[in-house]
């Protein structure tokens, strides 16, 4: 009975450390298409579980909210820094308004993003 139990450890262990290398591999590439702010939110993806697969389908101020949401975000982050004695870096958070410009909706970018999300949990939960 060891055996099998042993065998079995040893199957989730791999197909585990393979899962983690397809998802930097997902990663990577959400990184070298620019897609990681795909879905502006979480863990809805502009407000939907299902992403949009057109700007008809958003509100005409997405732009607009999405970045007044940013900004809330970064006001707490740069709290927590300065907490932790990163003031420069939350000054620099702080003032950057260029981090607060939201990019145009790209349909491609949002479900490559998504579908980063659905691989990262499917893989959080093997791995739990």
């Amino acid at each position: 009975m060891g055996l099998v139990s042993t065998r079995g450890f040893y199957k989730l262990c791999l197909t585990t450390l393979v899962a983690v290398y397809f998802l930097i591999a997902v990663g990577g590439i959400v990184r070298a298409t620019g897609s990681g702010m795909g879905c502006p939110d979480w863990p809805k993806c502009f407000g939907n579980w299902v992403p949009p697969t057109s700007i008809e389908q958003l509100p005409p101020d997405y732009k607009e909210s999405y970045s007044a949401l940013r900004e809330k975000k970064n006001v707490k982050f740069a709290k927590y820094l300065q907490v932790i004695g990163m003031t420069d870096t939350a000054n620099k958070i702080l003032n950057d308004q260029s981090i607060l410009v939201e990019a145009d909706f790209n349909a491609v970018k949002t479900w490559i993003e998504y579908l980063n999300r659905l691989v990262g949990v499917v893989i959080g939960l093997l791995g739990y």
